[in-house]
Parts: structure tokens; sequence; C-alpha cells
């Protein structure tokens, strides 16, 4: 792609796709914990 080799287009395109994935599975499994401070 781009001229660029095989490794280098999957470092830059694989790590941004991973870092959103990341992120977004992240949010999906947090955003159902209580903070802890409220059950009082």
């Amino acid at each position: 792609m781009f001229g660029l080799p095989l490794s280098t287009s999957l470092l830059v395109l694989g790590f941004p796709l991973f870092w959103i994935l990341y992120t977004i599975g992240f949010l999906l499994l947090t955003r159902n914990w209580d903070n802890e401070g409220d059950e009082r």
C-alpha cells in the first residue's frame, strides 16, 4: 500500500484500529459499573 512494505502498512493501520477497538471494548465493559462511593 502506497509503496510501503507490508509490515509498515500493518503497523500504520493496525495500531489505530487496535486502539479504537480497545477503547470501545473498555467503554462497553465499564458502562454498567456503579460508583463505589454511591452504595453508602
